[in-house]
């Protein structure tokens, strides 16, 4: 138990880093024309969800390199999802850094499969990018969902992004948002965040 509070403590701190350095990236971003509505999103929110995140992982096993690659990760992805949310914006920092590790890491280990599930997931939200000209989907969006590809690998990351796409469509209805752009990098963060919690083990 002392083991899953102190992966609580770090996944938190893991958020709380994302969040501050997405407040500086876009403290003098001023909004752009047709950019969602800034949410009334708490930082603790984050902050608690990747707390809990933390403890799960601990508790079902999770290795030193299974936690230490999902709380350095936690930092683009907790930030990407209080930018998205508070401005509409997912800061390249939050996405490019990660996938130019992981291409690292793919040339020098060979694993292929890493780069194949980041390239296919990413490309189908690049195809939405380009079909709707950063309206619908950004392409911030598109690299966010290239890094959850790499995490969770083939078929996960196609089945959670699609689960992320439903629930923001649902969400949409419900607060009849009609036409009007929303914020999809929480959508994204949340759905593999469960799907982390949901796959990890010993």
């Amino acid at each position: 138990m002392i083991a899953a509070l102190l992966c609580a403590v770090v996944f938190a701190c893991s958020a709380a880093c994302g969040i501050a350095l997405a407040q500086t990236l876009c403290s003098g971003v001023e909004s752009f024309e047709g950019a969602p509505e800034p949410s009334r999103l708490s930082p603790a929110v984050p902050v608690i969800t990747f707390a809990v995140l933390g403890i799960i992982m601990a508790l079902r096993g999770a290795g030193a390199l299974q936690l230490g690659t999902v709380a350095l990760v936690g930092v683009a992805l907790a930030g990407s999802w209080h930018a998205d949310a508070k401005h509409g914006i997912v800061p390249d920092l939050f996405t490019l850094v990660p996938l130019g590790i992981i291409a690292i890491a793919v040339m020098l280990h060979h694993t292929w499969f890493i780069a194949v599930s980041a390239l296919v997931t990413g490309g189908a939200f690049a195809i939405a990018a380009l079909l709707s000209r950063g309206r619908g989907m950004g392409w911030g969006d598109a690299k966010l969902a290239a890094v959850s590809g790499a995490l969770l690998g083939l078929p996960w990351s196609l089945g959670v992004l699609g689960v992320a796409c439903f629930g923001a469509t649902v969400v949409a209805v419900v607060r009849h948002r009609g036409t009007k752009p929303i914020a999809f990098a929480p959508y994204i963060v949340v759905a593999c965040l469960s799907a982390i919690a949901l796959t990890v083990h010993g």
